[in-house]
C-alpha cells in the first residue's frame, strides 16, 4: 500500500469550494505513481522486460467530495492481477476516517517491443498484494450508448495536458467528459473506459448521450474513433460499502 496525506489545496478546489473530479482522479494517479517507484523489484521486472502499464479503466464511487484545506490521506492498493490487467483499489479518507472516494482501476501491461498487450502471470514477479476494500466493482467495458446523440464543442490536446509520456493526461479526459454534463446533472459513480491515447494536436469532439438517468460521453478524434468513454450515474454506493 502506498498513502499521500495532504490538504486540499485551493487550486484543486471548484467554485463550490469542494475538490473537483478531475483534481481527486489526479490526486490517485499521483498515488498510483508514487506506489510503482515503492515496488522496487516490480519495476525492475517491467524494465528489463521493456512492459509498460496504461490505465484501461476506473471506477470511482463518490460518497462526498471533499473542500478546501480539507486535510485527507489518498491510498492505493494492489490487490490482483489478471490476464493482461493489473488490479488497484484506490482510496481518500479523511482524517477522521470518513470515506469520501473509492475506486477501482485496471491498468493494461503493455510490450512496448511488440506493440500490443501481454499477460504476466504474478508467480514471475515480486509485488505486495493487499487486501482490497469492498466495492461493487462494474464490468470495465462501458456499453455504446444507444440515446439521441448531443455534439458538444471540441477542444485540442495542448502540450500543457500532457503526463511524463506524451499522452493526454487520465484527469484531463474526466474534464473533458464532466464539462459537457448538464448543469443540474447529479451523479457519485463515474465509470471511464480508456481505447486510445490522445496527443498533442489531436481534436477531441465529446459527443454526450443521457438516457435512462445515466450520461454517456464518448470522447471522439475527426475519425470518429473513440479516445475514451464516461458514463456518469446514480447508485446505492453505502449498500456495498
Amino acid at each position: 500500500m502506498y498513502e499521500i496525506s495532504c490538504p486540499i489545496p485551493f487550486s484543486r478546489t471548484g467554485v463550490d469550494g469542494r475538490l473537483k473530479l478531475s483534481e481527486a482522479v489526479g490526486m490517485m494517479m499521483d498515488c498510483c505513481q508514487f506506489q510503482e517507484y515503492q515496488e522496487k523489484a516490480f519495476g525492475e521486472f517491467l524494465r528489463n522486460n521493456k512492459i509498460a502499464i496504461f490505465l484501461a479503466s476506473i471506477q470511482i464511487d463518490i460518497l462526498r467530495f471533499p473542500g478546501f484545506r480539507e486535510n485527507v490521506r489518498t491510498a492505493v492498493k494492489i490487490y490482483g492481477c489478471k490476464s493482461i490487467y493489473g488490479l488497484r483499489r484506490l482510496t481518500m479518507h479523511t482524517d477522521s476516517g470518513e470515506l469520501c472516494m473509492i475506486a477501482n482501476a485496471t491498468g493494461a501491461f503493455f510490450d512496448l517491443d511488440a506493440g500490443k498487450a501481454v499477460k504476466l502471470d504474478p508467480a514471475v514477479f515480486q509485488v505486495a498484494f493487499d487486501e482490497a476494500e469492498p466495492m461493487e466493482c462494474l464490468p470495465h467495458k462501458i456499453p455504446a450508448p444507444v440515446a439521441e446523440k448531443i455534439q458538444c464543442p471540441s477542444l485540442r490536446v495542448t502540450p500543457s495536458l500532457l503526463d511524463y509520456n506524451g499522452h493526454l493526461t487520465s484527469a484531463a479526459y474526466f474534464a473533458a467528459a464532466s464539462d459537457v454534463l448538464p448543469d443540474d446533472f447529479a451523479y457519485n459513480r463515474v465509470r471511464v473506459e480508456y481505447k486510445m491515447q490522445a496527443k498533442a494536436g489531436d481534436i477531441i469532439l465529446p459527443e454526450l448521450y443521457l438516457s435512462g438517468g445515466k450520461a454517456v460521453v464518448d470522447l471522439k478524434n475527426k475519425e470518429n474513433v473513440s479516445f475514451a468513454l464516461a458514463e456518469f450515474s446514480r447508485a446505492d454506493i453505502l449498500s456495498h460499502l
